[in-house]
């Protein structure tokens, strides 16, 4: 009886121990990104989350960052932690519009009234709505989930505009399919540009100006290669999702996922403060520079919003076309929107 007992405490053990439910087993995590270290996301986001997780595990979880597009390139990064390439990855949804495509409608003008209230009700989307319906059959799971403030009209020569006509046939820099239909509703030439290839892509003429966000230049240097900047467009944003391998969070003890996802919340929390306090400092940063800094006026703005009501439109149009319920989650997303706020 005592060898019976003795054989199946040992082969519980190992069950445990083979599933990890021994929450002290050490554990390495492989994180990948796009961002350059010197750029303010990779500060705030993926660096602050590897300390903050190393520090509360007592060193007993690892994670190896693996900054700049080492593991894969910004589009590939949902494929890297897919195929578990990479265990967690900071994947932008710009990138991945057509595996993400309900995820896309944080991406649309007229839906960031403030990057923190607009991450809340994106994190809680993402994670809720959509687990099921976009992550998992992609075998990946949303810890947090960001989105940028309002991106910003960048060109390449001139001190601004004052009438939408101005940027008729201009190429314009967007990253996914959502920039396309912004850019296209100016009147601009929309044309796909990594940011890690946008410098180039300026100093050389191939694009005009960009729809960017302040604070993402300088990790590039962009701001070398730039004219003007607006201060008061709203031309849609980027979300981010950070996301796991689901078979690597289901390996996960019970006690690993709670501290992970905390960690993730309070990263998520910190990041969207951090990275909208940066927005005032990235214009002192681009007038040190020599980049003249511009405000639309109302005529101007009120023709961009009058032009980018369209957008809403073909989104749901594009993405119901593909039959998926593009209105209903757009519904779903405006009041994660409303209880945000």
């Amino acid at each position: 009886m005592n060898r019976l007992i003795r054989g199946f405490a040992l082969a519980s053990a190992l069950t445990m121990a083979a599933t990890g439910v021994f929450a002290q087993d050490k554990i390495t995590l492989k994180l990948a990104d796009q961002f350059p270290l010197t750029h303010v996301a990779s500060k705030i986001g993926p660096q602050a989350f590897k300390k903050a997780l190393e520090e509360r595990s007592n060193g007993r979880i690892t994670v190896e960052h693996y900054p700049a597009e080492q593991i894969a390139k910004a589009h590939g990064l949902l494929d890297a932690v897919k195929n578990r390439v990479t265990d967690i990855a900071l994947v932008g949804v710009v990138y991945n519009t057509d595996r993400l495509p309900l995820t896309s409608v944080a991406e649309l003008p007229g839906m960031v009234p403030d990057s923190v209230t607009a991450s809340e009700a994106f994190d809680a989307y993402i994670r809720n709505d959509l687990l099921e319906r976009e992550y998992l059959p992609n075998k990946v799971r949303p810890l947090w989930g960001t989105v940028t403030p309002p991106y910003q009209l960048m060109l390449r020569e001139g001190e601004g505009i004052d009438d939408i006509s101005q940027l008729e046939g201009k190429k314009l820099r967007v990253a996914g399919a959502t920039g396309e239909l912004i850019a296209r509703a100016l009147g601009a030439v929309p044309v796909k540009v990594p940011a890690s290839d946008l410098y180039l892509a300026l100093q050389r003429g191939t694009v005009d100006g960009a729809i960017y966000n302040p604070p993402s230049l300088f990790g590039y240097k962009i701001e070398e290669v730039l004219s003007a900047v607006s201060t008061n467009a709203s031309l849609g944003a980027v979300a981010f999702a950070a996301l796991i391998n689901e078979d690597v969070w289901q390996s996960l003890s019970e006690e690993d996922r709670a501290l992970i996802q905390e960690v993730a919340t309070d990263v998520r929390r910190s990041f969207v403060t951090d990275f909208a306090a940066t927005f005032d400092k990235a214009y002192e940063n681009l007038r040190a520079a020599g980049v003249a800094t511009f405000e639309l006026d109302e005529k101007t703005r009120a023709q961009m919003n009058d032009r980018l009501q369209v957008v809403v439109d073909e989104w749901v149009a594009q993405v119901g076309g593909r039959g998926l319920p593009a209105a209903e989650m757009l519904d779903a997303y405006k009041a994660r929107l409303a209880a945000a706020q």
